[in-house]
């Protein structure tokens, strides 16, 4: 009976801590475009993206936050490898994003999530798509309203600018 007060105990103070920290979140949007590229074996491919971050940010001080996120990166265009094209048609994951704040116009962030992307293959009369899930790692800096940053999933890159609203 102890163990189990105990436990009850334990998950009302978690339990208040989450609410009152999601009390005091605010949520952010993002919207930008991302130059995609890859190598893969002795050829690159390179194609551009649009992007679009919904996240929240947990002040933790005043000089440091716990943002936790939704990426989306839809591929607008194709590029050729072997004289296929190849396309990503989408990354979609989420993300912990700890951010410093160095003065009041600038951030600096880090970015480390799981990410689901979608290829797509097609030439020769044929049409092939894969998809894989995969950690990933980037960091980035914020001037106010623009955020810069670069994210690596599975060995392919993205830069990316966003702004937020």
């Amino acid at each position: 009976m102890r163990n189990v007060v105990k436990k009850i105990a334990l998950a009302s103070v978690l339990t208040t801590a989450a609410f009152a920290g999601a009390a005091q979140a605010e949520m952010y949007f993002e919207l930008g475009a991302t130059q995609i590229s890859a190598d893969i074996e002795s050829e690159s491919i390179s194609h551009f993206g649009a992007t679009g971050v919904i996240g929240t940010t947990l002040q933790a001080t005043e000089k440091f936050a716990h943002k936790v996120e939704a990426l989306a990166i839809i591929g607008l265009n194709s590029d050729k490898l072997y004289g296929v094209d190849v396309k990503l048609q989408s990354l979609i994951g989420a993300a912990y994003r700890p951010t410093i704040k160095l003065n009041d116009s600038v951030e600096l962030h880090a970015r480390l999530g799981v990410f689901n992307g979608r290829v797509k293959a097609s030439g020769f009369g044929m049409s092939e798509s894969d998809s894989s899930t995969e950690a990933g790692f980037g960091v980035g800096i914020d001037f106010k309203k623009l955020s810069l940053s670069y994210l690596n999933v599975d060995d392919t890159n993205f830069v990316t600018a966003t702004f937020r609203f």
